[in-house]
């Protein structure tokens, strides 16, 4: 019986002390973030991953900045740029700008980190074509000057310059320390320092109080990694954590009536699909094998019972929020048509075994909507086996072409449409389960070159239109991104999911 009042005794100062630890916050000004994964590396320029580069962007600047509803480029480390011709494009660079280590911030800095990005010793995923491959050369007019060179005409460089694509590290301190220095102890010129990473568990960030933009309202930020939805909403709830990415849609109810947190929503730029890898051997090579997944699963009844609504169908691989999008016609849930086509390519569904990887935690209700994609499959005989990956376990197996047949993965901010199309349907880019299609690659090739708003329109609109009917993968929706912020905390999510703790205010209520 001692036990068990010890036990209720402890409970009960655990319930006492977490609110007093969120007062704590309030009073020191900390703000804490619950995510689903932690990041992959603290270098810039490194990896393709939202994880990780939404943590280093409070660490690091970019060239430029997106306006959070427009979505159009602001000054950031550039001031302002200009197209000299269609390979040449010049920035003018902030002065004055210090990163974290006291060195300054100039040309030399951009050079120094896209030559990093380039050089093929970094296997930095932005080496590619759909990144800074088109890129030639960086010159250096001065030390406020800096001009870059293309082996054609970009259009899309200037979405490049205020993405995550190009986080600014310092010259001096790359070459002489060593990007392997600089991933144990990154230095940037952002709004916050690094303070420490602990593995599995959290990141810990400071205000940086001589920022160029003025200091943030937030005096330090912590990211933990809570991976399942359930243990992030029980910290939430309970005053761990202050805010909350990707509220369970059936979870909105509990916390609006908490009186601790409420929640906040926004639809996102980024979509989330059902690759149907054809780059190995194996059903997914035929088209016709495809077409009949995609009429085999229900996505407007994904969205009504597992997203409760809170997503937007996706008929193709671009959604309305892409400035490139043009409609297709969407597949239809029809079992019949899915089991026609099946028979027509040769295969037959109830001796079809397939392997589904999916993350869990890092999209709204991922490893569900995978679980019900399998349901819905077996509905035709199709067994399908779910593997559930740790994030980085998860990106691993797709960059190395080691996932089942099928992989559930969502891509953004995807917000124009060389950022999704070229990445994610040339068999050579990192992240990409479909390729070697000769049309296509050769129109994408043309359309990434177009400067033209109209001709870019057209090439991009003809690009969706073929790969509609490829079927690469199960299109389904543009995501709707919910989070959970406690009272405490200002602070608006964006469309572009940039979680901007430079943003957020702490307020005494």
């Amino acid at each position: 019986m001692r036990s068990f009042f010890r036990a209720v005794i402890a409970l009960t100062v655990v319930a006492l002390a977490v609110p007093a630890l969120a007062q704590d916050r309030v009073k020191s000004k900390e703000i804490v973030i619950g995510l689903g994964a932690e990041p992959r590396t603290m270098l810039a320029v490194t990896i393709v991953d939202w994880t990780t580069n939404n943590m280093l962007e409070h660490i690091y600047d970019r060239l430029l900045d997106r306006d959070p509803k427009t979505f159009k480029p602001v000054p950031m480390l550039a001031t302002g740029f200009k197209i000299v011709n269609d390979t040449t494009w010049e920035f003018t660079l902030r002065k004055g700008v210090k990163f974290h280590n006291g060195e300054p911030f100039t040309a030399q800095s951009v050079k120094a980190t896209l030559e990093y990005a380039l050089d093929p010793a970094s296997k930095s995923h932005y080496a590619t074509a759909s990144y800074w491959g088109p890129l030639k050369e960086v010159q250096v007019v001065d030390d406020y000057t800096v001009r870059f060179l293309t082996k054609q005409p970009w259009p899309n460089l200037i979405d490049h310059a205020s993405l995550t694509n190009l986080l600014i590290m310092p010259a001096k301190a790359l070459k002489e320390l060593g990007p392997a220095k600089l991933a144990e102890k990154p230095i940037g010129t952002g709004p916050f320092k690094f303070v420490e990473w602990r593995r599995d568990e959290r990141l810990v960030l400071e205000r940086n109080t001589d920022y160029w933009g003025g200091p943030a309202d937030a005096s330090r930020v912590t990211f933990r990694f809570i991976p399942e939805f359930s243990t992030r909403m029980a910290a939430l709830l309970s005053g761990e954590i202050d805010i909350m990415k990707d509220v369970p849609p059936h979870a909105v109810e509990a916390v609006e009536r908490s009186g601790r947190a409420r929640v906040r929503s926004t639809v996102s730029s980024r979509i989330n699909y059902l690759a149907l890898v054809n780059l190995k051997p194996g059903p997914m090579q035929d088209v016709r094998v495809r077409r009949a997944m995609n009429h085999a699963v229900d996505v407007d009844e994904l969205i009504k019972a597992v997203l409760k609504g809170r997503a937007t169908r996706m008929c193709g691989p671009l959604a309305p929020a892409n400035v490139d999008y043009a409609p297709v016609e969407c597949y239809r849930y029809d079992s019949a048509r899915a089991q026609a086509l099946f028979k027509e390519a040769g295969v037959e569904p109830t001796k079809l075994q397939l392997t589904l990887d999916t993350p869990a935690g890092r999209y709204p209700l991922d490893k569900d909507v995978s679980l019900a994609i399998a349901a819905q499959l077996q509905r035709l005989g199709i067994k399908t086996n779910v593997v559930v990956n740790e994030w980085g376990t998860h990106l691993d197996k797709i960059k190395n072409r080691n996932t089942g047949e099928l992989f559930f993965l969502g891509w953004g901010p995807a917000l124009n449409g060389q950022g999704t199309i070229q990445p994610l349907f040339l068999a050579d880019q990192t992240y990409s389960s479909y390729g070697n299609n000769k049309v296509i690659d050769e129109k994408i090739a043309r359309a990434v070159t177009v400067m033209d708003p109209k001709g870019r329109a057209a090439a991009y609109a003809e690009l969706q239109k073929l790969v509609h009917d490829e079927a690469p993968w199960v299109f389904l929706w543009q995501q709707h991104d919910l989070y959970g912020v406690a009272n405490t905390v200002e602070w608006t999510p964006r469309a572009d999911e940039k979680v901007w703790m430079y943003d957020a205010k702490i307020v005494a209520r």
